[in-house]
């Protein structure tokens, strides 16, 4: 089987089937990496890096593969994208409003992942299971989900 794809490669996006299935993003064409296992498969560097979201070529990325200047004025850069606690939407200095809207404020998980060992991690309601699946858990299970810091669910 040959597959013959170049472009930017993107995240890896893993779906909950049985069992999970992977596909490798090149620019928009995906490629289904699960009928790749046990295979060789040769990826190849072209020598050249493009920002993930302006396209310009850069000579090193930042946070995933941001040029600099989008590192430095995208809300989507800032630490509160891992750190979601840092977030400063409400207190109107957010780099875009307009993103902030979308992103920020959303429903947060504890959960506990299976991996190599039981881990305790933070994500985005809307990334369960997908961060468990990243991370190469077996198992997880949501612990606490609030949106608002004086109500706690626990599971």
């Amino acid at each position: 089987m040959v597959i013959d794809v170049s472009g930017n490669i993107r995240k890896m996006q893993a779906r909950l089937d049985h069992p999970v299935s992977y596909s490798l993003f090149f620019n928009d064409k995906a490629v289904a990496m699960n009928e790749l296992i046990n295979k060789k498969i040769t990826l190849e560097f072209a020598g050249k890096i493009n920002c993930v979201h302006c396209g310009r070529n850069t000579n090193k990325s930042f946070n995933q593969g941001y040029c600099y200047p989008c590192f430095q004025k995208l809300a989507q850069c800032d630490s509160c994208i891992m750190s979601p606690e840092k977030c400063h939407y409400e207190s109107g200095t957010c780099r875009e409003p307009l993103w902030g809207d979308e992103f920020c404020m959303q429903d947060h998980v504890v959960y506990l992942a299976n991996s190599s060992g039981v881990k305790v991690g933070i994500t985005r309601a809307s990334q369960v299971p997908t961060r468990w699946i990243d991370q190469g858990a077996v198992s997880g299970i949501a612990c606490i989900q609030s949106q608002d810091p004086t109500t706690i669910r626990i599971y």
